[in-house]
């Protein structure tokens, strides 16, 4: 008989049983706190076993324990035989402890806050309905009779923040991650790179929900016939059937969803891109004059900038730069106005105009040299 790893209801059942023995941090407007931090903690445990909820507690309680004390504390330390535990040590706990079930696999990726992503709303709605909705509201698609989202593709030029824009949605989940980049996952050893998928893809359906990012998508799917040359040894196609296999969950897998990036779509084998793999396709192109807008304000917020730059007059002179152009625009001014005067405090629109042009024509080269015209190849292709 398999003992499953236990569900989201499961976890807060053993949790509420093990942290009655814990001193627990108040909680304010909150009558049970032992109900709010079981609560908390198995929504942001999925995947984990019993023997991980315990250790993962103890950890909490040792951060508890480790934090150093004012004089005063020190002081009513001498008459309390321990120190309450915080939901900060919780959140450390949480952030460095990995659970037993994806030791095996490398599963995090940088915590990234809507917030610090800039435009792009119909993008992030989309991302939220395509990805978070089948995972943590599966029966909303039952009570239809259809199958959810499989997986999801972003593609589109450089630096217009598509793996950014992943790490703002897996924060914003709380959901496991299993985090792959294409390339770094061949080896030189013969089935070596299929042995790899499969485990990964193992582990995925284990601590399901989960989510598989595979970053530089079209490494690891390129199109049949691409490595037909005998030094290859046709790696690519295998890893090709491989992926394909696991995509189709043939065992079944539930509560998996892949999302995969690239800037080069061209090079993806079709079959990968059929319903019931990757059927959502997202083209993340250049931000329009309001993305600009609202990067360039979010980008403000971060560095000291003077008065005189405005938003919206910066955004028009810069039609064809992506984020990832405005934040380098913002930094080469920074290193302008440090070379003018080493105790300089803030940019102003005078360190903008003397490196705004070289940026704006490198990104304009895109457009005129037709780098471009991939994506919308591309998009007309794979549009119903």
């Amino acid at each position: 008989m398999t003992l499953p790893i236990p569900s989201l209801p499961q976890r807060k059942v053993l949790l509420l049983s093990l942290l009655r023995n814990f001193d627990l941090q108040p909680i304010e407007n909150t009558v049970d706190v032992i109900d709010y931090y079981a609560t908390q903690i198995s929504m942001r445990t999925s995947g984990y076993v019993i023997r991980d909820l315990k250790l993962l507690l103890r950890q909490a309680e040792l951060k508890a324990r480790r934090a150093k004390p004012d004089l005063v504390d020190h002081l009513e330390r001498l008459t309390l035989s321990t120190r309450f535990i915080q939901w900060s040590d919780f959140e450390h706990a949480l952030d460095t402890y990995r659970p037993s079930q994806r030791s095996e696999v490398e599963s995090t990726l940088p915590k990234r806050d809507w917030d610090d992503m800039g435009g792009y709303k119909v993008i992030k709605d989309r991302m939220k309905q395509a990805i978070l909705l089948p995972l943590l509201k599966p029966e909303v698609f039952t009570k239809l009779g259809i199958k959810p989202p499989s997986g999801l593709l972003l593609y589109g030029p450089s630096g217009c923040g598509k793996t950014a824009l992943v790490q703002a949605l897996v924060s914003e989940s709380m959901m496991n991650i299993i985090s792959i980049k294409g390339p770094e996952i061949f080896s030189k050893y013969l089935g070596e790179t299929e042995n790899k998928l499969r485990k990964i893809f193992a582990t995925a359906k284990r601590i399901s929900p989960c989510i598989v990012f595979i970053d530089e998508m079209d490494a690891i799917g390129t199109k049949r016939g691409f490595d037909s040359g005998e030094s290859s040894g046709g790696v690519n196609e295998r890893v090709l059937s491989t992926l394909l296999n696991e995509m189709d969950g043939v065992e079944g897998r539930q509560g998996v969803v892949v999302i995969g990036c690239t800037n080069r779509p061209d090079q993806i084998d079709d079959a990968i891109l059929r319903p019931g793999r990757l059927d959502q396709l997202v083209f993340v192109g250049l931000p329009t004059l309001e993305d600009r807008v609202d990067i360039i304000k979010t980008l403000m917020k971060k560095i000291s900038v003077s008065d005189d730059i405005d938003p919206r007059k910066l955004a028009e002179e810069t039609e064809f730069c992506s984020g990832a152009d405005l934040e380098n625009l913002f930094r080469e001014a920074g290193t302008a106005a440090l070379r003018k005067d080493l105790d300089s405090t803030s940019i102003n629109d005078g360190h903008i105009q003397s490196v705004i042009v070289t940026i704006c024509e490198r990104a304009e080269d895109q457009i005129l040299q037709g780098k471009l015209d991939m994506y919308e190849k591309f998009l007309h292709d794979h549009t119903l």
